[in-house]
């Protein structure tokens, strides 16, 4: 069988963060960190769960406003559905999940899995922007806690990477990409981009899912909604500081810090949160002066927690959106 780049990739990924968990299992205290997860506040942990799904609720409905621009509107359970799938993929393959939900979607919606993707990555970026106003909020509420932690770890070694030379670069590259989307709209307003061929179609699709944002039919919504889905993973978070004995004493604005550690640890592309794990273990010791086998224990809590959440949402959704599959088929048979 031949193994093809894509599969390698995944295999070192799956094999690094293995290794990053045989890492956490030597240095951990296990008998402490099981005492303090056996001791969880349960009615917290619900609530926890309530507000995470919540939030990805609401992503799963900022995304039908995305494709809706593009002639295509999906229906919001279905999408939901979909996020849920996405996130059990990634609990194993890092990044796949995104490609997977716009696949099953193509096929649950018949709409092209080349705009679905191209939205998806019109997600991504809303979502970077979002989080440099999380970063600026907690900033600001945390300053005398976190600012050394951004000077040391965020604002400097972008300051050393990024060049005049490389922002010019960047500029280019942000212009070119400005330039060959507004000529692909000036060229496809006939709105018959679906019916081009070959690679040209492909990245027609594509380009077409990414400007979605800019001919939202409700922008107020989606705004709403893009505050929703940083809302709830904030709250969230915060249930679960206060389900655990070991951070049960921070406050609401310390979660809204970990939101940003967490984010960090997303960007390393790990599977099962073995990025998030490092990096809110790390932020706690560092910002908050916690020690590190009290970060370690909430780091390795709130990694199971969310990967329990998204096997078991993520298996449930699937099942749910392969019955649902079936019976519009059966319907339209």
């Amino acid at each position: 069988m031949k193994i093809t780049k894509k599969t390698l990739t995944n295999l070192v990924l799956l094999v690094f963060a293995a290794g990053v968990f045989i890492w956490i299992g030597f240095k951990t205290d296990w008998e402490k960190t099981w005492s303090s997860i056996r001791s969880a506040n349960l009615s917290w942990l619900g609530t926890s769960l309530i507000f995470m799904l919540g939030a990805h609720w609401c992503r799963g409905a900022r995304w039908t406003l995305l494709t809706e621009p593009a002639g295509y509107k999906l229906n919001a359970r279905r999408s939901f559905y979909s996020v849920m799938v996405g996130y059990l993929v990634n609990v194993a393959t890092s990044r796949g999940g995104e490609i997977v939900r716009s696949a099953i979607t193509a096929k649950s919606e018949k709409a092209p899995v080349e705009l679905l993707i191209g939205t998806v990555v019109t997600e991504r970026i809303v979502d970077f922007i979002m989080l440099f106003f999380v970063c600026l909020a907690a900033l600001a509420l945390q300053f005398k806690y976190i600012y050394s932690f951004f000077d040391t770890y965020i604002i400097t070694p972008l300051s050393e990477k990024l060049s005049w030379e490389t922002m010019g670069l960047l500029i280019l590259i942000l212009a070119g990409i400005a330039f060959i989307l507004f000529r692909l709209r000036k060229k496809n307003k006939s709105g018959k981009t679906q019916e081009k061929k070959g690679i040209w179609g492909i990245i027609a699709r594509f380009s077409e899912g990414l400007k979605t944002v800019f001919e939202l039919k409700s922008p107020s919504k989606f705004i709403v909604l893009s505050f929703g889905i940083w809302v709830g993973y904030w709250l969230s978070g915060w249930c679960v500081m206060k389900s655990l004995a070991v951070t049960e004493h921070f406050g609401i604005l310390t979660a809204l810090s970990l939101v940003v550690f967490s984010s960090i640890g997303i960007a390393i592309p790990l599977p099962a949160g073995a990025g998030v794990w490092g990096a809110v273990s790390f932020g706690l010791q560092t910002v908050y002066g916690m020690s590190t086998a009290n970060a370690d224990t909430y780091g390795i809590y709130t990694i199971a927690i969310s990967n329990l959440i998204m096997i078991i949402f993520g298996a449930v959704c699937y099942f749910l959106l392969y019955f649902e599959m079936q019976k519009l088929q059966k319907n339209a048979a």
